[in-house]
């Protein structure tokens, strides 16, 4: 009866070893499965085994669904970028016999064209530029998604570079007749950026403001500590937290603004570029007040 107690006793305890030991491997192929999702990048699967057959197949199961999914996932990517270089080729290729056309129109003597011709080729130029500005995007776009936009950062002072671009536009802000804020500090303010990048983003933002703003345009530069906040505010009709949610998102386009010749691309470029200077933008809606922030960094 002794040996029986001590037979079943330590059949007991195997079997809490053996379940013991399922359950860490469990908790580690969890904690291994976790990780390999994290670093996808890594070449890696589940190496370790376990006391249960059915277990062991799982995990080898599990094994082939990871390489399965990296197997896609890189032919994604590889896909994704073979498009892009695809997009920034044809883009290319359009743009020189593109500007040889507008050369060609720009050489036209309107003057001598019948009133209804000189309308006819001014429609024709701003589609063209249009069709420029939309190829120099899609150019644009591909080579920030490629990492191959060269960003030349340097030292330089954001109140007096603000100021020039905007007295640049004073004249198209003065046609639109809008009640325009401006809150720019007095005292140079030096951040380290590319100044053609941040001449980009601006331009972009305020042709944003000439196509959807109502009745006013607020711009103000903000120091925290080291973080330099640009933030750019207007009034804007019909807009729901669901477009500012999309707002940043390539080709996204209000339907009921589609008619302003807008690419899509500008909100989109402006992110990438900010990002690739360390920076980072964000939106966001109050009541019908869209507000843009940019934030970069003071070089101490």
């Amino acid at each position: 009866m002794i040996f029986v107690s001590i037979v079943f006793g330590c059949i007991a305890i195997l079997y809490i070893i053996k379940y013991r030991l399922l359950i860490n491997n469990i908790h580690k192929a969890k904690d291994e499965l976790e990780d390999i999702k994290q670093n996808p990048e890594e070449n890696r699967i589940l190496l370790f085994s376990s006391p249960e057959k059915s277990v062991e197949e799982l995990l080898l199961s599990m094994n082939e669904y990871i390489l399965l999914s990296r197997d896609m996932q890189i032919a994604t990517v590889n896909k994704e970028r073979e498009l892009r270089a695809q997009i920034e080729n044809i883009s290319h290729d359009l743009r020189t016999p593109l500007t040889s056309i507008l050369g060609y129109l720009d050489l036209i003597d309107e003057n001598v064209l019948p009133l209804e011709e000189q309308e006819n080729l001014k429609i024709v130029k701003r589609k063209a530029k249009y069709l420029q500005r939309l190829i120099g995007d899609f150019y644009d776009l591909s080579r920030l998604e490629l990492n191959d936009y060269q960003i030349n950062v340097k030292k330089f002072d954001i109140t007096r570079f603000s100021k020039e671009i905007l007295l640049s536009h004073f004249q198209e802000f003065e046609n639109k007749r809008l009640k325009i804020d401006v809150n720019i500090s007095e005292k140079p303010i030096y951040i380290s950026a590319d100044q053609n990048a941040l001449e980009r983003i601006f331009t972009n933002m305020i042709q944003n403001v000439f196509r959807y703003a109502q009745t006013f345009f607020e711009f103000s530069i903000a120091q925290e500590k080291n973080v330099i906040k640009i933030i750019f505010e207007n009034d804007t009709s019909n807009m729901t937290q669901e477009d500012v949610a999309k707002i940043f998102e390539r080709f996204y386009v209000k339907e009921s603004v589609r008619t302003k010749q807008s690419t899509g691309l500008g909100l989109t470029i402006n992110k990438l570029l900010i990002e690739a200077m360390g920076g980072k933008v964000t939106a966001k809606l109050d009541g019908d007040n869209l507000k843009i922030e940019y934030c970069l960094y003071e070089n101490i």
